[in-house]
């Protein structure tokens, strides 16, 4: 594996990126499956870890944000990716131009996870936007458990006509079905268990939705469906699959943001969705 730690190296070697895999380190099995994805593929994979101050909304989040750069590099090297890139914000600023904040798609930022992360998916598409200006890949892969953002990244290859192929791919869960992320890192034992219950109740979601269950309804039973459980939630919404917006036809997704203690975690189900 050939590591870059300056863009004018990467950029002077003129590669042919097939596949790019953006990361902000602290690997783990959900980035792996990625990785996997892309290896399995094709060669000329690209992982980059930067760790994006600006897309994070609270400052101590960012603070303690886990770094286990040592531990990441021998990952991506047991896995035999090709090139990893490790920028630094002033040299990925001076190759890239920042995105235009008057083409933000506010309709699916300013939603769901941005109406309270503000600023977040603003944040996220001009570091991608900077990226893929570095590295212009011909696919760059994200996971599904963030499925809004992966729809905002949609929206950026729309924006600057990109010939960039997004791949969406599977979220990883743990045997319990708790999505696999760098913020579970936080939680204790018991409360990992507890967090079980997020994907439970989007699988109940979705039953009741194939038992003809009302949408306001089924609204109503997730929240009371986490009364007993240390479970606070801050968003519940069954959404169009395609656009997010609030219109309920033929492709569905349930997508739900929950605090347990001081841990903001998300997830999703695909309530239905036509070939």
């Amino acid at each position: 594996m050939k590591i870059f730690y300056s863009i004018d190296e990467f950029i002077h070697n003129q590669l042919q990126i097939e596949y790019f895999i953006p990361t902000m380190g602290n690997l783990h099995n959900g980035h792996l499956s990625l990785i996997n994805e892309a290896k399995n593929s094709s060669s000329g994979t690209c992982v980059s870890i930067y760790v994006n101050e600006s897309q994070f909304t609270n400052q101590e989040d960012f603070k303690n944000y886990p770094k286990t750069l040592n531990a990441d590099i021998q990952k991506l090297n047991n896995l035999n990716v090709d090139y990893l890139l490790i920028p630094e914000k002033n040299d990925i600023h001076q190759h890239s131009q920042s995105f235009d904040v008057s083409k933000e798609p506010k309709n699916i930022t300013s939603e769901l996870c941005g109406k309270y992360r503000k600023g977040h998916f603003l944040a996220v598409m001009d570091i991608v936007h900077r990226l893929f200006q570095i590295v212009k890949p011909r696919n760059a892969i994200f996971g599904d458990k963030d499925y809004q953002q992966f729809v905002v990244i949609q929206e950026l290859i729309k924006i600057y006509n990109y010939k960039i192929n997004v791949i969406r791919s599977s979220t990883v869960r743990n045997d319990e079905g708790l999505a696999l992320s760098s913020r579970n890192n936080h939680l204790s034992a018991d409360e990992i268990k507890c967090a079980s219950q997020i994907y439970k109740s989007l699988k109940y979601a979705k039953n009741l939705y194939n038992q003809g269950e009302k949408i306001e309804e089924i609204s109503k039973q997730i929240y009371k469906y986490f009364d007993g459980f240390p479970i606070k939630i801050e968003y519940f919404s069954i959404r169009d699959l395609k656009t997010l917006q609030p219109r309920y036809d033929d492709d569905l997704i349930a997508l739900i943001a929950v605090y347990l203690g001081k841990v903001r975690l998300i997830d999703n189900i695909i309530i239905k969705s036509t070939p």
